[in-house]
Parts: C-alpha cells; structure tokens; sequence
C-alpha cells in the first residue's frame, strides 16, 4: 500500500503543479491585457509594472490552490480509471476508496500551504502590488491607511479620524472631523457617532460640534442629526481600507476585537476573519468532492472530463461561497456560518457521492 499511496501522491502531486501553473498564466494574461493600457496611460516604468505583476502571483497561487486540487484529483483519478488502474485494485482485493488517503493527506498540506501564505507572504505582497497600483497608476496619494485603530484622511485643510468604514452601506461609524485654518489652527472639531451618504451629503447623527469664536473661546453644541456638504465622497475614503488579504488572521481579530469593544458594527469583519481561515480548507474539500465525482462517472472520466467537471464545480463553487458570505455581510447569517456553509455544504455533497461511487 505504501507503494501505491507513493504512486497517486506524486502523480497526483504533477498534475497539481501543471494545474496551478496553467491557472495562474492564464490570470496573469487576463489581468496583463486589462490593466496595461492603464500602465500605459500613466506612463508607469516598465520594470515597475512588472513589479507588480510578480507580486499578484503569490496571490494567485494562493486562490488558485482549491481549483488545483479539484481538477488535479478529477485528471488523476480519470486517468487512472482509464488505464484499468482501479480495476486492477479491484481485482486484487484493494477497494478504490483508498485513493482517497493521499490525495486527501496532499490536499490537507497544501491547505496547510496555503494558510501559511495567506498569513506570511500575500499580506506582504498584496500590499505592495496594491500600493504600485493606487500610487503609481491612479495617482492616489496615501493620506491615510488602516491601522487596528482608525482611519486617517487629509484633504486640504480637514483632517478626518474615522473608526470604522463600511464602504458598501457608504456609511461611517466614530467619526472625527477637524476643521483648520491657514496657519493650521483649529477651527472647529466635529464628532459624530455615525456619518451616512444620502447621495449629496453626509448626514452625521448623535454628535458634537466644537467651534472657534472671535476671540479663541470654543463653544459646544449637541446635535441629533445635521446634514453637512463635505467635498469628500464615499469612494475617497475606500482606497484607505486594506483588504482582507493584506492583514492576517491575527490583525484582522484584534480589529475586530477593538470596534467591538468600542460598540461599532463589526459584522463585516468578522465574516472576513472566518473566511481567512475556512479558505484553506477548500482544497481538503475539493478534494473529497473530486473523489466522489470520479469515483461516481468510473471510467467515463479522463482529461478532458475532469477539466470541465472541475471547471464547473469551482464556478458553482465559488458562486455558493460568495453568495453566503453576502448574508453574512448583510447579517443574514452569523458571520461563522457564512464562512464556513460552502464547506460544510460541499463536503456533505462529497459524501454522498463516495457513499454512491461505484466501489
């Protein structure tokens, strides 16, 4: 048997590798051909928007991982029913199902793998290729950036501190707006507990309006709701949030910890923090799902089948997951169960076909 689970590992572990390189060649391409004529526009250096392609590939990988896996155990298995490989097995009182063991011990450390990366090296990367991208392409400065505090924003003479964005509901929570004026002095301060775009203006409720009078006294007003017209807009305080793949596990949690303790809305970043670690754990379920679909099609399978078979399978995927962690954005679902529903979906899917495979 050891020589055997040696055999489908390492077969199974070529095709793994062709997979994931042809998956992020064909990104690459697509995403070359859709950004170059923004580099061209910009007139960015050459060797810098290379720059910036190298550093999309650790992410690639890491997204390109699950995929792999699934069309790797597809092709694997397919050939291996084609070449009577399992029906020799069968014939010599081995059941099929045992495949399963190292393709499912390969999955598991290329899980392993991938959550590595997604902690170590794709926040590092990420972040820099998305720098190149805001700095150098689209000329956005970087008057602000995340921190597991705050938000910080300059423009002109108003400086804002704003603890949580939620750039899909264009709304702010824990805002801070300082008013200066041109010797920088301090001309009125405004808090507020929320800040919501009505389309126009921000409508700030249960503040607090600081403001300078002639001779340097501040005076206090309370405030339920005032609308102010600001010239900022919710699409300028999006490029200051980092995304979910420039943090790790870690930083995200403490994030999370912190606006919660502060009373703020943190749903949408606790979704977040449970898909960073429910993601790895797709290529374990893949694989799983790639068995029971081999298994189930017998000697119907091959190269070509396996290709469409995964390719439709990761759409179908993909589409579930993004579906679910849409509820737990909207707080459909506890944001634990939307991280986790694709997997626990899919993984009772695989079981069913394994128990229905012809064995």
């Amino acid at each position: 048997m050891r020589v055997i689970s040696r055999y489908i590992s390492r077969e199974l572990t070529k095709i793994i590798a062709i997979c994931l390189g042809a998956f992020a060649a064909i990104y690459l391409v697509i995403d070359f051909f859709e950004k170059i004529d923004d580099f061209l526009e910009a007139r960015v250096p050459i060797f810098l928007a290379l720059q910036y392609f190298v550093l999309k590939i650790p992410l690639i990988i890491q997204q390109g991982v699950p995929m792999a896996v699934l069309m790797g155990t597809l092709i694997t298995l397919g050939l291996s029913a084609r070449n009577n490989e399992l029906t020799a097995l069968k014939a010599s009182g081995v059941s099929p199902i045992l495949f399963a063991g190292p393709i499912v011990m390969v999955a598991l450390m290329l899980s392993l793998m991938d959550f590595v990366m997604s902690e170590y090296v794709v926040p590092l990367t990420s972040g820099q290729a998305n720098h190149i991208w805001k700095s150098e392409v689209k000329h956005r400065s970087s008057p602000g950036g995340f921190t597991q505090e705050s938000l910080w924003y300059k423009s002109g003479r108003v400086l804002y501190n704003i603890r949580v964005f939620h750039p899909k509901r264009k709304m702010l929570e824990g805002v801070t707006i300082y008013f200066f004026d041109s010797t920088f002095g301090l001309v009125k301060r405004l808090d507020a507990r929320r800040g919501e775009w009505d389309g126009e203006a921000w409508v700030l409720t249960d503040g607090i309006l600081l403001q300078r009078g002639t001779e340097g006294n501040f005076t206090m007003v309370r405030f339920q709701r005032r609308r102010l017209e600001l010239e900022e807009r919710p699409e300028n305080f999006q490029h200051l949030e980092r995304a979910p793949e420039e943090m790790t596990v870690a930083e995200l949690g403490r994030y999370v910890d912190k606006i919660q303790s502060e009373g703020y809305n943190a749903t949408r970043y606790r979704v977040d923090f449970h898909a960073k670690i429910a993601f790895p754990f797709i290529s374990v379920i893949m694989a799983l799902l790639g068995i029971g679909v081999a298994l189930y099609q017998g000697k119907r399978g091959g190269i070509a089948v396996g290709v469409a078979a995964s390719v439709a399978l990761a759409f179908v995927y993909i589409l579930v997951f993004q579906l679910v962690l849409s509820l737990g954005y909207a707080g459909r679902l506890q944001p634990i169960l939307a991280a986790w529903a694709s997997n626990i979906f899919f993984g009772v899917v695989a079981l069913f076909l394994l128990a229905h495979a012809r064995h």
